[in-house]
């Protein structure tokens, strides 16, 4: 008589495989509640809800239709990102926001804004069914490929930083920087400037500066330009469309800036090389970058793998998308910094004495 073979169970490899799939059901989870959260951003639904509304009420304040918008209400106080303020059928219910609510999710001058991480997302969900051919063929993304939402997000997501942090903080902690900045006739450079704030943020520290943004993307120039006019500085920053390896002729500057921007760019050694050619004698050139991990380890914290999620979807794809990019990426370690800094002639790199949870800073001689 036979029998019959039943293979052994790998209960290990069970467990493992479970786990991930439970993982990988909250990732979704987060991900579809973002989703909804880009459709109130973009259609300013939360801003209408600092007072209560029925859907009925809300579809009338908001130009949209009264049955996605109860659907919309429904699933948000469902998700705890609203609140019902008053009970009652679905005709009747009201919703609002609470004040940590409205922090978060309607008010964009907010230090605990998050509508700024939906519209990035937002901007990264339009690329994605062209990055498998893109992973194909090697190429790149143009940044403007992105759309308007990966703008005016990262200019959301880092300004208050910029605003409130970067020259009352981060700046004076840079070795000789301030001293740099307020010399008569000072002027730096932002290179990578996105929609300004961070030249506005430098301008407003130090009311003798000009400054100077670049920035090969048209539309963040645009909103740049703007920016600065609204902030009643459009006579001491200027902002001008330029790749950061062609940098105008003879011009001179005491202090040159990279936030967040280095590692995006195709040709970074080529940049600092230009931008160390455009510097007076005892001019710095300050980088703040991503804060990854010293070196590649399996298993890393959640801002490493935030700055790896970025850097697949976004980050490397526009980094390549001209010929003979360096290919950086988000993962920029410091030995990265290094490298490109002597390559570029650069004497000494310095990692200043700041303390952030997202991004690393380095200061640069000459």
């Amino acid at each position: 008589m036979s029998t019959l073979e039943v293979p052994a169970v790998d209960v290990a490899a069970l467990e493992e495989g479970g786990a991930l799939v439970e993982r990988m059901f909250g990732s979704l989870l987060g991900a579809l509640e973002v989703a909804t959260v880009h459709l109130g951003v973009k259609l300013d639904l939360y801003r209408q809800l600092t007072s209560p509304h029925t859907a009925a009420e809300l579809a009338v304040a908001a130009g949209i239709d009264e049955r996605y918008a109860r659907e919309w209400l429904e699933q948000q106080a469902i998700a705890g990102l609203v609140t019902v303020a008053e009970p009652g059928g679905s005709d009747t219910r009201r919703y609002h926001l609470t004040a940590g609510q409205a922090a978060a999710l309607a008010d964009d001058s907010s230090p605990f804004y998050a509508g700024s991480m939906a519209l990035l997302m937002g901007g990264l969900g339009a690329v994605l069914p062209s990055l498998p051919e893109v992973f194909r063929s090697g190429d790149g993304v143009p940044f403007g490929a992105y759309g308007d939402d990966v703008r005016l997000g990262q200019g959301l997501f880092n300004r208050d930083g910029f605003l409130q942090q970067l020259a009352d903080a981060w700046v004076p902690a840079l070795p000789g920087v301030a001293d740099l900045l307020a010399r008569p006739g000072a002027r730096a450079l932002d290179l990578g400037c996105g929609v300004g704030y961070s030249s506005i943020a430098l301008a407003t520290g130090w009311p003798g500066l000009e400054v100077l943004g670049i920035d090969s993307d048209d539309a963040s120039v645009m909103d740049a330009r703007a920016n600065a006019e609204a902030a009643g500085l459009g006579d001491r920053v200027r902002f001008e469309v330029a790749d950061a390896d062609r940098l105008p002729v003879g011009a001179s500057y005491d202090v040159a800036f990279y936030f967040e921007a280095l590692h995006d760019m195709a040709h970074p050694v080529e940049s600092l090389r230009a931008v160390r050619e455009s510097l007076r004698p005892d001019a710095l050139v300050v980088v703040m970058e991503e804060r990854a991990e010293e070196e590649f380890a399996p298993g890393g914290p959640e801002v490493e793998r935030l700055l790896g999620a970025a850097s697949v979807l976004h980050c490397l794809p526009v980094g390549r998308s001209q010929p003979d990019s360096e290919g950086t990426g988000a993962l920029f370690r410091p030995a990265t910094m290094h490298g490109y800094a002597a390559r570029a002639g650069y004497t000494a790199t310095t990692v200043a004495p700041i303390e952030h949870d997202l991004f690393r800073f380095f200061v640069l001689a000459p």
